[in-house]
């Protein structure tokens, strides 16, 4: 396999990526999903470990022909540094900052559980305590 990954909390992260989410990403460098594209995979693996990406749905992937692709993302200007590395080849796919503000306006605002004689909406079953 490609990637490292231990168990426990941020087990799936590389060490360039852990701790990528709590710093705010400027409006002139957005959120790209980018498809990595390798058949070397020590040098896949050197990529990973060093590159601030962060594995968008499942870890890499080796194909029957040992190509290795991973799906990631990373900022635009890291992608775009990338597109010069020899390691691998960078296809970005989609711009993700758009629909992550897009979706952050739908969440609400508040605390769902402060009253606790208001049930907060979501999928369950109410169950009474015998």
């Amino acid at each position: 396999m490609a990637s490292t990954s231990s168990s426990g909390r941020g087990g799936g992260k590389t060490p360039a990526s852990r701790g990528s989410r709590s710093k705010k990403v400027a409006p002139d460098d957005p959120v790209v999903q980018v498809r990595l594209l390798s058949s070397d995979v020590d040098a896949f693996t050197a990529f990973v470990q060093t590159t601030p990406v962060e594995f968008a749905c499942a870890g890499p992937r080796v194909s029957a022909e040992g190509v290795i692709t991973a799906h990631v993302l990373m900022r635009q200007s890291e992608a775009a540094r990338a597109s010069a590395s020899d390691a691998v080849k960078v296809e970005v796919v989609a711009d993700v900052s758009d629909t992550t503000a897009k979706r952050r306006a739908e969440v609400g605002k508040g605390n769902r559980f402060a009253d606790p004689q208001v049930l907060p909406e979501g999928r369950g079953r109410f169950v009474e305590a015998s």
